[in-house]
């Protein structure tokens, strides 16, 4: 376990491989912890960070940080503090994808590429249970006791449900569409096909499928929240094409197995 310390407040995280930096970061459900699988496969290429962020997992619990803007320039002071070297990748889920595309726009120069996962690109498209509910209780009434990944049901007892309600309630009001059209750097869109969470764009989604835009759009079907968890195999192979590609954008089109479609 690592510590770092902002203020009077800790940052747990975690870090592993050699290579350009990719930092995850994770959403309203879990921790960390749900991206180790990743982190192992592509720490051969890169080196990874993982954090808790303010409220989750093993970082300080501060009611007076937990905003969608405090979680912004949590990213930022992160990466300030720990000296990591940039353009960076960030990869982010959910909240943490939210938070990864403001910081994007934010500090253009520092972030090299994008993988946005279950973006709710719209404040409507988030499941309301997340605004009232503790993330215990979410995660059994949403997925069922038979479908929880022990990476995020261990995490979830750590939640404090302050940071989840309250996040949840701010970003209901939101919609990325515009900072998706703006952020300058590439961003790569996954989602899962039968996400209870988040909600996958509609017929909007054909503007972010343009690879002559930067934009690239994958639906995994047969696929909950966790990409990351479900289809192991798939998500990273698609994280690696993306990262790694350069700027042949035929490189990183979703394979034929990683049927594409939206809804």
């Amino acid at each position: 376990m690592s510590i770092t310390t902002i203020g009077d407040h800790l940052i747990h995280y975690e870090a592993l491989g050699r290579g350009e930096p990719l930092i995850f970061v994770h959403g309203w459900l879990g921790s960390w912890r749900y991206w180790w699988p990743s982190m192992q496969e592509l720490s051969a290429q890169n080196r990874t960070f993982a954090f808790d962020l303010w409220g989750f997992g093993d970082s300080s619990k501060a009611t007076s940080k937990y905003s969608f803007e405090s979680y912004v320039e949590m990213l930022d002071l992160f990466i300030e503090k720990l000296g990591i070297s940039k353009p960076l990748t960030l990869v982010g889920h959910a909240l943490g994808a939210a938070i990864s595309l403001r910081y994007a726009l934010l500090r253009p120069l520092n972030v090299a590429r994008l993988a946005a996962v279950a973006l709710p690109v719209q404040g409507d498209f988030i499941n309301d249970r997340l605004t009232n509910s503790d993330s215990s209780n979410f995660v059994s009434r949403v997925f069922g006791k038979s479908n929880v990944y022990p990476e995020v049901e261990s995490e979830t007892r750590k939640t404090d449900r302050a940071a989840m309600n309250a996040v949840a309630s701010q970003l209901t009001g939101y919609n990325f569409s515009a900072d998706l059209e703006k952020c300058p750097c590439p961003v790569l869109l996954v989602f899962g096909g039968q996400d209870t969470v988040v909600q996958q764009p509609g017929s909007d989604a054909s503007i972010w499928q343009r690879p002559d835009n930067n934009r690239y759009y994958v639906a995994l079907d047969n696929c909950n929240h966790f990409p990351m968890l479900e289809q192991t195999a798939k998500f990273n192979r698609l994280l690696i094409d993306f990262i790694h590609a350069g700027k042949d954008s035929a490189d990183i089109a979703p394979k034929e197995h990683w049927q594409r479609r939206t809804r």
